[in-house]
């Protein structure tokens, strides 16, 4: 099953578009866990057991597995092979290397952790990619507007098109009457650029984007460039302060599908008590109540 099949049957039985990340920190986690790296696999399991049927995807960040040093990429590997398998589990790895080295990454990704989909920055060019989108049946999530603050550095600068669209003859240049005209029609911002080589780069059906609810005019101007067929990974929605009704509703597509809201933290950490499980899942099925009711509203009549 492609990976996008495998994330609308499970948003769809589970009635989610809720990911719940999978990033534990030692200095945050239940004390009666312990504070080793052991913990942490009983940790991300009660988790996972807790809210597998509220949630549409996991999503590991292996930053806060490699912390943990060798063991950690076997907790890593655990992790991924204790949530049940009708659910993908996207890695949010960041992978961008040059196609070589990148095929490795996707190799680690899909074949040694097993996981259904990974993120990828797009900043090397199609070869960092490629690798990836290699494989026909997994998920590739370009980076295409982070919900950290300083992505306004590189992400919204703008470029200039080398080919824009003829249009009856003639290019959008050509009928420009004023230079704001000329300017508007000759640039993009870098986040759009990117949008659109997603776009070019989905010939397996298998891209998504990464784009932050903390940008929701930007996460809709998204959503209008890529059409309905692609999903949206959409962090900063929890702990970040991105506001989640509007991201719902700029990152969704006209069935009110395929925005995959993830939340962490809010989520994770919603407890610390003995029976924090109880914590989380109440935690996560408000998140998914939420969610579900945003699209609710905005799902479009089927024919």
């Amino acid at each position: 099953m492609k990976f996008k099949e495998k994330l609308l049957a499970t948003a769809r039985r589970n009635q989610s578009w809720l990911c719940v990340g999978l990033d534990p920190d030692l200095s945050l986690m239940p004390p009666h866990l312990g504070h080793g790296p052991d913990a942490v696999l009983s940790f991300n399991k009660t988790i996972i057991e807790a809210t597998s049927d509220l949630v549409c995807a996991f999503k590991p960040n292996t930053a806060f597995y490699e912390f943990l040093g060798p063991r950690g990429w076997e907790i890593l590997t655990e992790t991924v092979k204790s949530v049940r398998g009708e659910i993908p589990v996207i890695l949010d790895c960041k992978r961008g290397d040059i196609g070589n080295t990148a095929k490795m990454y996707a190799a680690a990704a899909f074949e040694t952790i097993g996981v259904d989909a990974a993120t990828v920055s797009p900043y090397l060019g199609r070869d960092s990619v490629e690798p990836f989108l290699d494989y026909p049946d997994k998920g590739t999530f370009v980076l295409c507007l982070t919900s950290n603050p300083s992505r306004v550095e590189i992400q919204k600068k703008i470029v200039l098109l080398e080919n824009p669209p003829v249009v009856d003859g003639l290019s959008p240049q050509s009928k420009a009457r004023t230079f704001a005209e000329f300017f508007n029609v000759s640039t993009l911002d870098l986040y759009v650029y990117v949008a659109r080589l997603a776009v070019e780069w989905n010939r397996n059906d298998n891209v998504g984007l990464v784009v932050g609810a903390t940008s929701p005019m930007e996460l809709e101007q998204v959503r209008k460039t890529v059409g309905n067929d692609i999903p949206i990974l959409i962090p900063g929605a929890g702990a970040q302060g991105g506001d989640l009704e509007r991201a719902l509703k700029a990152g969704s597509n006209v069935d009110g599908e395929l925005a995959i809201m993830n939340v962490s933290r809010a989520v994770m950490y919603a407890g610390t008590v003995k029976d924090f499980a109880v914590a989380v899942r109440k935690a996560a099925g408000q998140f998914r109540d939420r969610i579900a009711s945003v699209l609710s509203r905005k799902t479009a009549p089927r024919a």
